[in-house]
């Protein structure tokens, strides 16, 4: 049996935990000053619930998914991605829907079996939001501002919003059939995939990164040109918001995205210090037909999603730090032997109530390597406590910082101490 963690999962320890969580807690600010409130979902549903949603043509659904049956032979798979999760769960609990828009967030891992590279695993992570129950073009622009300030917030520059609208499902019919007489003499210089996506699925064409098939598209229709009355004046609504909030945007006509339930307004935030190929940091985009392909209510809907492993691995390419909540002092208890731990155990309640991070040295060692390790490890004070401290009920406090070294008595100078570490 092998000890490793399976391929494409990856244990996060050190570092990466710290990366990973200023990632969420800057998410979870922003969705509390927005009132967003969170929700979670199964890691695994019913099949259909992504075939459905995604789209059968789609290569997550054709080649990407964990899908398994349970002891009763129902087909199950591991959530690939959050929307269509978050969609079921609410045509199944109606009293979600009791007070609209509901403004949701997630964060949970998702599941998909590709080829494992830098910043794509098998389990993944994302952070989303959802916001379900109004197609109004200020819940697009609310949407777009909060992904747009959580990559500010997290330190990344030169960011650029890239926006398109790939319209309703009738404007849509038209461009598809004008995009397919203008691709059907030039299939032979697509690549297979986009020669099958032709036929299936032929506006995901435009997520090809190959040089063939960009080179075919560059004289191709536009489906913003092809845009009904409503969808056009719907997104030059959505774009004036953005100017009334000051997000920059660029119109990108061959944005589009992965998955068939998008309409409307589609957007994707890139940062320029990244090299072209790698430059996407998240994006999402309107979904008005989902809740009731669902076979729930004909409601509207728009959300994001970003991948925290590919956020850590991008602010760690680009050296962003990250930024530490002012916390209280470190300190490090050192019990010379263990006749001083029950005394030491009493100062250490005290600290920890106090919500100081502490801890003890469960192994003794002696107390130059100890003193040591805790500089090491960027404690702030060691607390040494021997034979003598618990005969006299004293402390001796070493500032490892400034090089000084203090010695209190326990129960009658605790304000002493305070004066000391810190408040």
């Amino acid at each position: 049996m092998k000890l490793n963690s399976p391929r494409g999962t990856v244990d996060l320890y050190g570092e990466d935990i710290d990366y990973r969580n200023f990632v969420i807690d800057t998410a979870r600010e922003i969705f509390r000053v927005f009132n967003y409130k969170e929700i979670i979902t199964p890691s695994f549903e019913y099949t259909g619930v992504f075939s459905r949603s995604i789209g059968q043509d789609t290569d997550i659904v054709q080649k990407e998914m964990y899908t398994f049956k349970d002891k009763k032979g129902r087909s199950l798979t591991l959530r690939p991605e959050g929307t269509a999760s978050i969609a079921r769960a609410v045509v199944g609990n109606k009293s979600m829907l009791e007070n609209l828009p509901l403004k949701i967030f997630y964060i949970g891992n998702m599941f998909r079996y590709e080829r494992p590279q830098k910043g794509r695993m098998r389990e993944f992570w994302q952070i989303g939001v959802e916001s379900i129950g109004t197609d109004s073009p200020l819940m697009d622009a609310e949407v777009i501002w909060i992904l747009n300030l959580f990559f500010e917030k997290l330190g990344f520059k030169k960011l650029v919003l890239k926006v398109n609208s790939i319209g309703c499902d009738t404007c849509r019919k038209d461009f598809l059939f004008e995009f397919k007489k203008y691709l059907k003499p030039r299939l032979d210089s697509l690549c297979s995939d986009c020669r099958n996506r032709f036929e299936k699925n032929a506006l995901r064409i435009f997520d090809c990164k190959k040089s063939g098939c960009r080179g075919v598209l560059k004289d191709a229709p536009l489906i913003y040109s092809y845009l009904c009355p409503a969808c056009k004046e719907n997104f030059e609504e959505v774009l004036n918001c953005l100017k009334a909030i000051d997000i920059n945007y660029v119109i990108d006509s061959n944005l589009v995205r992965g998955f068939d339930y998008y309409t409307r307004t589609i957007f994707e935030v890139i940062s320029e210090d990244l090299k072209s190929e790698q430059n996407a940091l998240g994006g999402g985009g309107r979904y008005d037909n989902l809740l009731k392909q669902l076979g729930g209510p004909d409601i509207p809907a728009t959300g994001f999603a970003v991948g925290i492993d590919r956020i850590v691995l991008l602010m760690k390419q680009l050296n962003l730090k990250v930024k530490k909540t002012e916390e209280k002092k470190k300190i490090y208890l050192i019990t010379l032997d263990k006749d001083c731990n029950v005394y030491s155990l009493n100062i250490l309640r005290y600290l920890r109530e106090k919500g100081y991070i502490c801890d003890i040295n469960f192994n003794k060692r002696n107390l130059k390597k100890e003193i040591k390790w805790a500089d090491e490890n960027d404690y702030d004070f060691v607390f040494i406590i021997g034979e003598d401290e618990v005969r006299n009920n004293t402390v001796t406090i070493k500032d490892i910082k400034k090089f000084k070294q203090y010695e209190i008595k326990w129960e009658n100078e605790k304000d002493k101490l305070m004066e000391i570490i810190g408040a």
